[in-house]
């Protein structure tokens, strides 16, 4: 089965984060597919961290960490069928921009069957929409 990663499945891969053992386990046995936009929305959180005073040899390795994850990741980039989902998905769901842009390229990355794919995230609300989405979500 496809395993679609939301950003906030993907930044404890990059940032020791309590779900870190979980999904790098995940991570192991299944390809990780995602949205063109997941690079710039973890190095968001990687600044957010710096942000915070996290030592800089630790800041250093999650962006280690995320070139060297995103080399091998599977990646929905921007196009028409993409902007389409999204609109849809915002017409239909309570979601932001970035979430919606997640959704619709999960749908991009299933072919539209979305029973097909797994969808990992952190987020409650973007779970809920996948879920209503016929997604099979969680771990």
């Amino acid at each position: 089965m496809v395993t679609y990663w939301d950003a906030s499945a993907l930044v404890p891969l990059v940032v020791n984060e309590t779900t870190t053992t979980m999904y790098t386990g995940v991570a192991e046995q299944t390809q990780i597919v995602t949205w063109w936009g997941s690079y710039l929305e973890c190095t968001s959180a990687i600044v957010r961290i710096a942000r915070r005073g996290s030592p800089p040899l630790e800041v250093a390795e999650s962006y280690r960490m995320l070139e060297q994850l995103s080399e091998g990741w599977r990646e929905i980039g921007p196009s028409e069928r993409l902007r389409r989902a999204a609109a849809r998905v915002l017409k239909t769901h309570t979601l932001r921009t970035s979430d919606a842009l997640q959704l619709g390229a999960a749908l991009v990355a299933s072919a539209f069957a979305p029973d097909t794919v797994r969808f990992l995230a952190e987020d409650k609300r973007l779970l809920e929409a996948a879920e209503r989405e016929g997604f099979v979500v969680g771990l």
